[in-house]
């Protein structure tokens, strides 16, 4: 029974990793040698004590959390209470109490092993569309920081009026940002702690120029205009990108998903089939046979969309 159970949350742990791998190959593919780059600039522009300060500030939030989960609550604008695990524990333990009842042990493990990737699955989706959303909105944000420097507000101060005025998701970021430079912070120490908060690569690139800005002066203005010109080409890029290879991304998450779906009804529908499968030398082997091919397919799957 017990290794009946490892199976199915191995099936489960490797259909999460195969669509979360997927989804995010390609962009951090892309982000990863200038997010290096411009983290490498700011750690080496500041000085000792605001390093040592931002770091510590930012280490609790990124350990304290398993598989990014205080992050992906922080995205999808989820507060951590009681009343949030109770309204994911109930649907969980109610419908694999309800499975077990019904059809079975086998039954109620697999529906609760299913019932959790399907949380987890949600809430990430809504973290995704409010990062999409976030990313969307920085261009019109550099915007009005750029206007108000040309009419004669300094960086630090365009940032705070131009945070208060944006619009919700975004606002939540940079009042975050805002709030920590009020609070004896450099901007550009708080703009990187805020970015390894929410996981938002492009703030590092803001935190470059505002860096740059206090420490050597110069036109920030033309070069904030010019980032945020080429977030707009970079966006438009990538609707096309996303048009072109939806063929493809629908088919692998087909791919990811339809096994797992499948192994998962007959186990929840079929308990004696499933069983004999596992009892029989035989049907052995071809659980195992396929579950090492979901493991293969799952890295090819990550490869091919690495590679587009």
């Amino acid at each position: 029974m017990d290794q009946v159970l490892v199976l199915a949350s191995l099936a489960a742990v490797l259909a999460i990793g195969g669509v979360l791998l997927w989804r995010h190959a390609s962009t951090d593919a892309r982000r990863a040698a200038s997010s290096a780059f411009l983290e490498n600039q700011l750690n080496r522009g500041r000085d000792a004590r605001a390093e040592s300060t931002s770091f510590s500030a930012g280490t609790p939030a990124m350990r304290s959390g398993f598989l990014g989960w205080d992050r992906l609550l922080r995205l999808a604008s989820v507060r951590q209470s009681a009343g949030l695990y109770l309204r994911l524990a109930v649907p969980l333990f109610g419908m694999a109490a309800l499975a077990w009842l019904l059809l079975g042990i086998m039954s109620g493990a697999a529906t609760f092993v299913l019932m959790a990737v399907l949380e987890y699955f949600l809430l990430w989706l809504r973290a995704d569309k409010r990062r999409r959303r976030m990313i969307s909105q920085l261009p019109a944000f550099l915007d009005n920081i750029v206007r108000l420097i040309t009419i004669g507000n300094s960086m630090g101060s365009a940032f705070q009026t131009a945070a208060a005025n944006t619009d919700e998701p975004l606002r939540e970021v940079m009042e975050t940002a805002a709030s920590l430079s009020r609070s004896a912070k450099e901007l550009d120490a708080a703009l990187a702690h805020v970015s390894r908060l929410y996981g938002l690569k492009e703030l590092y690139m803001i935190a470059a120029v505002v860096s740059l800005a206090m420490r050597f002066g110069g036109r920030s203005d033309q070069v904030l205009e010019r980032m945020a010109a080429f977030m707009r080409d970079v966006a438009q890029a990538r609707n096309e990108l996303s048009a072109s290879s939806a063929e493809v991304r629908l088919s692998a998450w087909i791919l990811a998903l339809l096994p797992v779906g499948i192994a998962g009804f007959i186990i929840v529908a079929n308990n004696n089939l499933f069983m004999g499968l596992w009892h029989d030398p035989t049907g052995f082997k071809m659980l195992a046979t396929a579950v090492a091919l979901q493991i293969g397919g799952s890295y090819w799957l990550y490869r091919m969309a690495k590679s587009i």
